[in-house]
């Protein structure tokens, strides 16, 4: 009979918009789908093999086999598959939680496919389909390759046994300055050896630091311990630092720390308490994981000053306003790229998602007072320097920069608005907007503040207004509420692209 255990721990994944499900004592971690190097076999469904830290590593795509179409994936990453002392890759969407079979029951499949069964699961009552680890190794053709760090599968994960399966939770330990810390592992969409951050719209964005590229999408990058409320990270060191991401409701988003550790199981019951008035934001922690609770070699790797984990939360990060709003705001780099030839770039298709949910992520800035403007607006964020020409003196409009091969006027929003203009400081930013397809109009602003969704866009009512069209655009009486709990403000909203427009016409 099979050896799954269906009291066990299960790992859930996509592929090809289905939900399938591999025993956790047959996981090994979530890597990204980096490059592909040739093997010299042919395979149904094999697309080649990773790096996995020096060893080539054949990657399976299930598609194929199952008679699903191959569309291209957007995040693609590879799930490593150990079974009977070997492993392999498995091309998925993205992994969907740790989770347990409802009443410990699975629908056995009759031997020989690929499939062990089925079952639901015990949090959300969906119906899962769950892979054998024994016939995906088995399959013809693959080639066959030695588990090279078979120390790490420190559970029993026999093919032909009635012996249950270790239980436990599965942790990605990882330090972060001084500060170490856990996250539940299926909770991590991939893990970046190297991940190569440059300056972007969103940095300076609350511990946004940047972007970074993975899989034809820019990606928001977090300082994780400044979210955290512990401190920042040594950027002096930041090309020895590794990074790992979540997927969000919205969008995927990077987290930044010094290194991974390990990925472990621990007791389920192992995760201690920690008081809420120890930790700067308890809503991100889920306790404490003393590293008694980890194996003895294990605690032979860690640094000698490390006594205790702190825990994170998925779903604190997964339910993290901001985090949410900067997931919303990535977009395609092909799409980005697009842009520089003149094209307007289509908005990430989780800023969709949040305008289906009734809400619109909104980027906050200072104007005499905090204002915002819907991140959709808004194409790129640059950085104002000298190299933008002053045409005149106290006008609207400062000058130009050339940027992406456009020519783009840059024009003072503080003015517009009857404010005196800000002192010439690395916080003022310059907000790039369309007034109509490819017709770029940038404004300064003295100071960005936070991207933030907003759940509720009221407008004053107007009883007749006399005034220009720029003055009407400029003075809006839309307003948007952003912000949770002590945090939630109503605050003005700057329709960009409205007084864009208005300045064309007026020009015009």
């Amino acid at each position: 009979m099979s050896g799954i255990d269906p009291a066990g721990d299960f790992g859930g994944m996509r592929v090809g918009g289905l939900q399938l499900a591999l025993p956790m004592s047959a996981l090994r971690e979530v890597v990204p789908c980096g490059r592909l190097e040739r093997l010299p076999v042919r395979a149904e469904g094999l697309l080649g093999a990773i790096d996995l830290r020096g060893v080539l590593v054949p990657v399976l795509d299930l598609r194929p086999l199952i008679g699903l179409a191959i569309d291209p994936v957007d995040w693609p990453c590879v799930v490593l598959v150990v079974h009977d002392g070997r492993i392999l890759g498995l091309l998925c969407e993205g992994v969907t939680g740790v989770f347990r079979s409802e009443g410990g029951r699975m629908n056995r499949a009759a031997p020989g496919g690929l499939l062990a069964g089925s079952l639901r699961r015990a949090d959300d009552a969906g119906l899962i389909s769950v892979l054998s680890p024994a016939a995906l190794l088995a399959l013809p053709g693959l080639p066959c390759v030695e588990d090279p760090e078979p120390q790490r599968q420190r559970v029993h994960d026999g093919s032909v046994s009635d012996e249950p399966l270790a239980s436990g939770l599965p942790m990605l330990l990882m330090t972060c300055g001084r500060v170490p810390l856990a996250l539940p592992a299926m909770a991590v969409h991939a893990t970046l050896p190297s991940p190569q951050v440059r300056a972007s719209v969103l940095g300076g964005s609350g511990a946004c630091i940047g972007v970074l590229e993975h899989a034809g999408e820019e990606v928001p990058v977090v300082d994780l311990p400044a979210l955290c409320g512990l401190g920042r990270m040594e950027r002096a060191q930041e090309a020895t630092h590794q990074a790992f991401m979540v997927r969000l409701e919205a969008g995927l988003v990077a987290f930044l720390i010094d290194r991974v550790l390990d990925v472990v199981r621990v007791d389920d019951d192992a995760v201690m308490p920690v008081p809420a008035f120890a930790l700067p934001r308890q809503d991100l922690f889920e306790g404490g994981l003393s590293i008694q609770a980890l194996a003895e070699e294990v605690r032979a790797l860690l640094p000698p000053t490390v006594q205790q984990f702190l825990v994170l939360s998925p779903r604190g990060l997964l339910g993290h306003a901001g985090l949410q709003a900067l997931a919303a705001s990535g977009r395609p780099v092909a799409a980005l790229r697009g842009a520089a030839a003149g094209s307007a770039p289509a908005d990430g298709a989780a800023a969709v998602a949040l305008q289906a949910a009734g809400q619109r992520a909104m980027v906050t800035y200072q104007l005499g007072r905090e204002v915002a403007t819907p991140i959709g607006q808004i194409r790129e964020i640059l950085p104002f320097g000298c190299e933008i020409a002053v045409l005149e003196v106290g006008g609207v409009m400062l000058g130009l920069v050339a940027h992406r091969g456009r020519s783009i006027p840059v024009m003072c929003l503080s003015r517009l608005h009857g404010l005196p203009p800000p002192a010439v400081t690395p916080a003022v930013s310059v907000l790039v907007v369309e007034a109509e397809e490819g017709v770029p109009v940038g404004f300064a602003v003295p100071m960005l503040r936070s991207i933030e969704p907003a759940d509720w866009e009221p407008a004053l009512p107007v009883l007749g207004d006399a005034r220009d069209a720029l003055a009407q655009a400029v003075h809006s009486r839309q307003l948007a509420q952003v912000g949770q709990g002590d945090a939630r403000r109503m605050l003005q909203m700057v329709d960009l692209q409205r007084i864009a427009r208005a300045l064309q016409q007026q020009a015009a």
